[in-house]
């Protein structure tokens, strides 16, 4: 098992973004197409703030899922994942 250590979290978003673009460019390379699920959570917006910037990315080829957010529940309501703030 690899361990890595990031001085704080952008650094470590950012090398996870990586990690994950390289996969995602990948199944799209030999699928024609990547599904991707992202996880919720303040602890992501970093990661997903790099990834979603990636330009190497096709993201016409990419269905993405995020976790915790409800069918129906527009993206206006509250407790929706879309209207957290990025400050800790």
């Amino acid at each position: 098992m690899m361990v890595r250590v990031f001085d704080d979290k952008k650094l470590l978003g950012e090398a996870a973004a990586e990690q994950a673009s390289q996969a995602i460019r990948r199944a799209i390379g030999k699928q024609g197409m990547a599904r991707i699920i992202a996880a919720t959570g303040m602890s992501q917006v970093d990661f997903l703030d790099a990834l979603t910037r990636d330009d190497k990315i096709d993201w016409r080829k990419v269905e993405m899922f995020h976790l915790d957010e409800y069918v129906g529940l527009p993206l206006t309501h509250p407790p929706a994942f879309a209207n957290t703030s990025s400050s800790d």
